[in-house]
């Protein structure tokens, strides 16, 4: 059947993704020079400048170029759309196929960067994951390098003229990650193609061509110590003793591992640990927040240093350390789904909730829960007070650990104290 009846209807628009600069095969060229419309960035219509036929340039703003495309394919036209790499991948099939359907287009694949640049490095890449930065503001983007770098060591970065590799260096600074590697391959398949990797600090003060792909790594070598840069990941339960802290004080692991379960946390929970001190919460809640946040806030200079040497050692760069008092620290951070109290319950007159509490209390968003840990009865109180003042369910756990220690060539078990976990519950 002639394409140009498929369905009753004009044939379908052809997708064609031209691939990394390598020769279009017979096929290709013949669905090429049969069109009467070419649609495509600038850059790849002038590589096909010589063919005949109507141009739609496909740039911002980009409903009016689709509108045109559909308006050629009504008319009866062969509208063939021309993509870099392949355009279902990171590539503008997405638009295409929210715009007119699957029934209505045809694709061919060509070679992603991402294939070409794995080839140039002999990278196998089945498991790595890829981040778009093209067109879009930074925050979500970064949030998902982070989550890629803390569950695969490494992430492919699609960046444009804006977010440039440079600009991405300096965001992974920001975020801690000095020690994280850039390879940055430049005009793939081009005769000027040139591939470099760099240590970001460096590539921070680089300036890139606009064709760019970026592969971000923060794995160590396989020999290298467990807590090397890029080596660990963020695991449950890991021994108090592998934590930086100040003066043994940490959250012990059994009253950690029951906190973390009565924070029910979800892949992408946007989580507050306040009074974050080591940080031990907020890291280990990064072995189950994969696409969320975590944002550990602490008064302490050192102890704010301290979180930030466990992120390193730990892999942990979904959580973020916010240096400052509770509740002033709170004012530029995003609506938490989870609260954990760690050491914000003190202070206050008898009967009256401390000021961080209520604080965290109206900035949860409904349907959250907030859990606090505490040795003393007095924030016992405080706390079982508050939370049935404000009518939310509420439930109490008390947690007491015996860990074995040698004596004598045998074993005896050393008593931790007994620790109240509050959960709570704001109403949906």
């Amino acid at each position: 059947m002639d394409d140009m009846s498929l369905n009753g209807r004009t044939g379908p628009i052809e997708v064609l993704g031209l691939g990394m600069g390598g020769d279009l095969d017979r096929a290709d060229m013949e669905r090429l020079q049969a069109a009467d419309v070419l649609a495509g960035g600038a850059r790849l219509l002038k590589r096909f400048a010589h063919l005949p036929g109507e141009r739609i340039v496909l740039a911002a703003p980009l409903p009016e170029a689709l509108e045109r495309i559909a308006q050629a394919r009504d008319r009866g036209l062969r509208v063939v759309v021309l993509a870099d790499g392949d355009p279902l991948y990171f590539g503008i099939g997405t638009r295409l196929l929210a715009r007119f359907g699957p029934d209505a287009l045809r694709f061919t694949p060509g070679v992603t960067a991402v294939a070409a640049a794995c080839a140039r490095l002999g990278l196998p890449w089945q498991d790595l994951p890829a981040v778009s930065m093209h067109g879009r503001d930074t925050s979500g983007p970064l949030l998902a390098v982070l989550a890629a770098l803390v569950r695969a060591g490494r992430v492919a970065v699609y960046t444009d003229p804006v977010n440039s590799p440079d600009a991405l260096a300096r965001l992974l600074i920001e975020q801690g990650l000095e020690e994280a590697r850039l390879w940055v391959l430049e005009d793939l398949a081009a005769p000027e193609e040139r591939v470099r990797r760099l240590g970001a600090p460096e590539a921070a003060g680089l300036s890139f061509s606009p064709l760019n792909l970026v592969i971000v790594e923060m794995d160590a070598a396989s020999d290298a110590p467990e807590d090397a840069p890029g080596r660990a990941r963020p695991m449950l339960g890991r021994p108090d003793d592998f934590y930086a802290k100040e003066h043994g004080l940490i959250t012990k692991w059994p009253a950690r591992a029951c906190a973390l379960a009565a924070l029910r946390l979800q892949p992408d929970s946007i989580l507050w640990d306040v009074g974050a001190g080591s940080g031990s919460i907020s890291i280990e809640a990064c072995a189950l927040i994969t696409s969320g946040r975590v944002f550990a806030v602490e008064r302490d200079p050192e102890r704010c240093r301290l979180i930030r040497e466990n992120i390193r050692r730990s892999g942990a760069w979904l959580v973020k350390t916010v240096a400052g008092e509770a509740p002033g620290a709170f004012a530029d951070l995003p609506d938490p789904d989870r609260i954990f109290l760690g050491g914000s319950l003190g202070g206050g007159s008898p009967g009256r909730s401390p000021e961080t509490l209520a604080a965290t209390c109206r900035r949860l968003r409904p349907g959250g829960r907030v859990v606090a840990n505490t040795v003393l009865l007095g924030s016992l109180t405080l706390a079982l007070e508050h939370f049935r003042a404000l009518g939310w369910s509420v439930e109490t756990t008390q947690v007491q650990a015996s860990l074995s220690a040698p004596l004598a060539g045998d074993a005896r078990l050393v008593a931790h104290n007994p620790v109240f976990i509050i959960a709570a519950d704001k109403p949906a």
